[in-house]
Formats: structure tokens, sequence, C-alpha cells
């Protein structure tokens, strides 16, 4: 059988962002890789609404109380063996459709390490493929990294849930203006290179892509995410990498700052991370549960609280 990618757009239709994932998609069906682009701009796909134990949970994204293209959208991740998401980053952070994208497909209706942790995959997702490698491609137009900050790390927040292994990325900047894309070489290569790594992985499933990076390495602090975007508190000798969660224990020597990145349990790529994390939901849970009877007239009074509340112009219609 053979291996398809499917690729996530979230910019504009020929836009640069949706060039570089063409180059990558190219350079991976060269590979004899199947390969599908998807628009989520041109997908009708509603904002979550958080429902309390909603069916998507037990029942799979078809059973989403929102009608749209979210159930498409789930089953199309589900069925790649390969996952690429691109976007433009608009304000230090990519475009909303990316979060919009993440909360109606992923989290804990997608979350692998809660399936294993309760028995095993539901019924739904109909034994296809767990775990996937995937890259991403953030694509900003400031003149350094400094306005483009959030991009990449906001594009990897899809990819922690259903454990799919990045081994690539693309920081993009400097690529502002429609057709800009083609006059960046490096980004070209670049975007070349992420296609042919990431058909690499495709073709061999029986590696463990964790921690497996086959892009550029140099110059990021994390080894893990391979990036730089790092908490940093007073009083305390190491940082946290804000997407992975490691810690790095900082040093100086002539002046220069370096890190000492030990294995760390709560690593969110990994599956131990997750496990972590689902024991962390659980001990808060046991830590409410015996308060939760106390605040029941509390939060009855609050939620039934409207006296600041102003209908949208389209809800008033609803109404009527």
């Amino acid at each position: 059988m053979s291996k398809k990618i499917v690729a996530f757009t979230c910019g504009r239709r020929g836009g640069n962002t949706e060039i570089y994932v063409k180059m990558a998609l190219v350079a991976a069906s060269k590979m004899g890789i199947e390969c599908e682009l998807i628009r989520l701009n041109e997908c009708n796909l509603i904002p979550c609404k958080d429902c309390l134990r909603g069916p998507c949970y037990v029942k799979g994204p078809g059973a989403c109380i929102l009608k749209d293209d979210g159930e498409w959208l789930a089953q199309k991740f589900l069925e790649s063996d390969g996952y690429i998401l691109g976007a433009p980053v608009w304000s230090l952070s990519p475009a909303g459709i990316v979060t919009v994208f993440r909360d109606r497909i992923f989290g804990p209706k997608m979350d692998l390490a809660g399936w294993e942790m309760n028995g095993g995959a539901p019924e739904w997702a109909n034994g296809r493929k767990l775990q996937r490698p995937g890259a991403l491609i953030s694509v900003g137009g400031a003149l350094t990294e400094h306005w483009t900050s959030l991009g990449l790390a906001t594009l990897y927040t899809t990819t922690f849930s259903a454990q799919t292994n990045v081994i690539d990325h693309m920081n993009v900047h400097q690529v502002a203006d429609l057709g800009e894309a083609l006059t960046r070489q490096d980004y070209i290569y670049r975007a070349k290179y992420l296609g042919q790594n990431l058909g690499h992985a495709v073709l061999n499933p029986q590696i463990d892509w964790v921690h497996k990076f086959l892009g550029e390495t140099h110059g990021e602090a994390c080894p893990g995410c391979h990036t730089s975007l790092v908490v940093a508190k007073p009083g305390r000798n190491y940082v946290e990498c804000a997407i992975c969660g490691r810690k790095g224990y900082v040093s100086m020597a002539d002046g220069t700052l370096s890190y000492t990145w030990p294995d760390d349990p709560q690593d969110r790529l990994t599956m131990q991370g997750k496990y972590d994390h689902m024991r962390e939901i659980a001990r808060h849970s046991e830590m409410y549960r015996p308060q939760e009877e106390g605040v029941q007239e509390e939060l009855k009074k609050w939620r039934q609280l409207e006296d600041f509340t102003v209908a949208s112009p389209s809800k008033k219609r609803d109404i009527k």
C-alpha cells in the first residue's frame, strides 16, 4: 500500500506559505509518496464549544455537535502517514485557523496517551495509524525572528496529543509580499529538503522518530524541538523549553551562554511526558472532587449572571 502525506495550509491560496508547502510535497511525491494539500481557510470549521464530556471524546469527531468539515479533516489526518502544517505569522503567532484546527481535530479526543492508558484506541479510530512523522513551516515577513517568535511554537501544539513526531521544520522570516518566497533560494532548498526528510521518515515507519530530527540543528537552544523559546525565571539555574517542557541548566563561559539538557520525564515530545500529564490531570481531579459539591450554589449564581452580557447582531437574529 502506498504511503500518503497530507499537508494542511493556513495562508492565502497561492501565497508564500502554500508555495513552500507545495515545494515540500513535490519533493516527497518524487519518492513515490501520495501527497494531498488541504487549504484550511477554505474549509468550514467552527471553533470548539468545549462541551462538558463532549460526545466526540467517546464516539469520535463524527459525533461532534458542530456539523462542518471537522470530521472530514480528522479522517484526513488519520489516513495520513505523514503530516505537514504550514501557516503565515500575522502578529507574533500564526493565523487563527491554526488554533481552531488544533482544538477541533486534536486534544483529548485524539490523545494517544489517554487511549493507551485506558485500554487502547477507540473503535472510531478503525485501527488506523496512531503515530506519524510530521514537519512544520512557519512563514513570517519581519526582517528577523523577533516578530515571528510564536509561529513554530503554535504549530507545534497541533502535534502533542496525537504523538506526531516533528522531524523537520522551517522558521521563515523576511518573506512577506506575494511571490517573495520565490526570491529566497535558501528557503527553496530548505522546503525541498524538508519534503525529502519527511518522505524518508514516512518510508521508514520501523524507526521510532521521537527525537530523530533531520532538519537544521545549529543555533537553537533546545535539542529536543530545536527552537530557542525558553522560560527563564529569576532565582533558577535552569530554563524550561516553552514548547517541549524540558529543563536546560544554564552556564556561562567567556561571556557566552550555554545549556545542558538532561533527559526529562516531562518532555512533551515523548509518550512518557504525556503519561505524566495524564496522571497530573487525574491528580487534579482527585483534589477538586471533595470540594465540588460545596461550590454548586455559588457556581449557579455566576453561571446565571448575565447583567453585562451583550448579544452580537447575529445572535439577535438567531433569537428572532
